[in-house]
């Protein structure tokens, strides 16, 4: 009993040494199904390398699927501002500020994250900002102008003389605490400290390129998400974001990260050709990472987040165009359909049935999944019609991916 106690310490003793020295300690999840515990790092050429207690074991990047770092709480911090960029990210905040245009780089956004993280963001990719707090109430017209923004000026909201003001100008730049915009032809600049908001014109920026997989997306521990190229984990994550800007993240910020990559491919990213036959003259539409009931799936009690949603008869067909080895998904009812739900799920592998479940109903456990593809060119998943044809047969494939061995 000691001696296996000893060796406990041992390990301990290793893994916490290497921890000190740099790296993620926690759970690493493989594209290929295995968990694995130890200390993560990432060299500048993407070889991940988990330090384990036996020794080390090393993986492309394109290899890994996730990695949750042990023993991390959510951190509480104020974060009165937000951030909307034009790909679709937003980001909250906890100081703004402005970073003036030069020769060699153009005007930027400066950040500084609840988890402590600081970005800059080029100005050209923002959508919108919210510079507020409680005590600063979102301006009148705000969300629309979000929802819809004029095509070629920006909207600036101000506080003034204790009144806010909506004018529609052309923003031209931003130094450290002012914004510079011309309003009617003549220039002018505004106190960053009294803009509550600003909404740029649709065609007065633009998305950036997104860089090539693998991509990692970095969980902090203030509720924030980053996305980009990992270009080194040791004794601190360094990111490229798609806007261009490298960002550096202290280990204690990071709670999770998850590694998309072309080994493995959720079905909810790809566009299927779709064939569906009416149940009682209604066709209920399909949905990526839906239901009919809203976002998400649950079977018996278990919750997914990514999968594909459908209603009997729906058949999805998707080129793989022989890339893949594996297709796995967990199968069920959605827990929000119909208390008569009774569906059978099928799975076509180049038009050969691979799979067929028995009827599945509403509280069933869902049922794995695992069709070997031997590189096959279509894949396509069925959900048809049990006793009675539908009646909220809420059918989930969740978690369902293709992978590369």
């Amino acid at each position: 009993m000691r001696r296996g106690s000893g060796r406990f310490g041992a390990a301990a003793v290793l893994l916490g040494s290497l921890a000190a020295q740099g790296g993620l300690r926690g759970e690493l999840e493989t594209v290929d199904g295995r968990r694995l515990h130890g200390v993560l790092t990432v060299d500048g050429a993407g070889t991940a390398t988990l330090q384990q207690a036996t020794g080390p074991a090393a993986f492309e990047l394109a290899a890994v699927l996730g990695f949750t770092v042990a023993d991390v709480a959510p951190l509480e911090a104020a974060a009165p501002h937000r951030i909307w960029l034009r790909s679709g990210r937003e980001l909250p905040a906890r100081s703004l500020r402005g970073r003036a245009a030069a020769p060699d780089r153009p005007a930027a956004l400066v950040a500084e994250l609840p988890s402590g993280v600081r970005v800059e963001l080029p100005l050209r990719f923002v959508r919108a900002l919210r510079h507020g707090g409680s005590e600063r109430p979102e301006p009148p017209r705000f969300a629309r102008d979000l929802a819809a923004p004029p095509e070629n000026d920006d909207v600036l909201f101000v506080q003034k003389d204790g009144q806010g003001h909506r004018s529609v100008v052309t923003v031209t730049g931003l130094q450290p605490d002012q914004v510079d915009f011309v309003l009617r032809g003549t220039a002018y600049e505004f106190p960053l400290a009294a803009v509550t908001a600003v909404v740029f014109g649709r065609n007065t920026g633009f998305a950036p390129d997104r860089l090539p997989r693998p991509r990692l997306a970095v969980d902090l521990r203030g509720g924030e998400q980053l996305e980009g190229r990992l270009l080194g984990l040791d004794a601190d994550l360094r990111l490229q974001l798609d806007e261009g800007t490298q960002v550096s993240v202290p280990l204690p910020a990071v709670r999770r990260l998850a590694v998309a990559s072309d080994r493995l491919v959720w079905l909810s990213e790809r566009q299927p050709v779709v064939e569906q036959t009416p149940a009682f003259d209604r066709v209920w539409p399909w949905g990526n990472d839906s239901t009919p009931a809203g976002p998400g799936f649950v079977i018996a009690g278990e919750a997914f987040a990514r999968g594909l949603g459908m209603v009997p008869r729906t058949r999805l067909t998707y080129d793989l165009g022989g890339a893949y080895d594996t297709f796995e998904a967990r199968v069920g009812i959605d827990d929000r359909g119909g208390p008569a739900a009774h569906a059978v799920f099928r799975v076509f592998v180049d038009g050969r049935l691979a799979f067929e479940s028995p009827p599945k109903v509403l509280g069933e456990r869902a049922t794995p999944v695992r069709i070997d593809l031997d590189r096959c060119q279509q894949l396509a998943l069925e959900v048809d019609f049990g006793r009675d044809f539908d009646l909220g047969d809420f059918c989930a494939w969740a978690d369902a991916r293709v992978v590369q061995r």
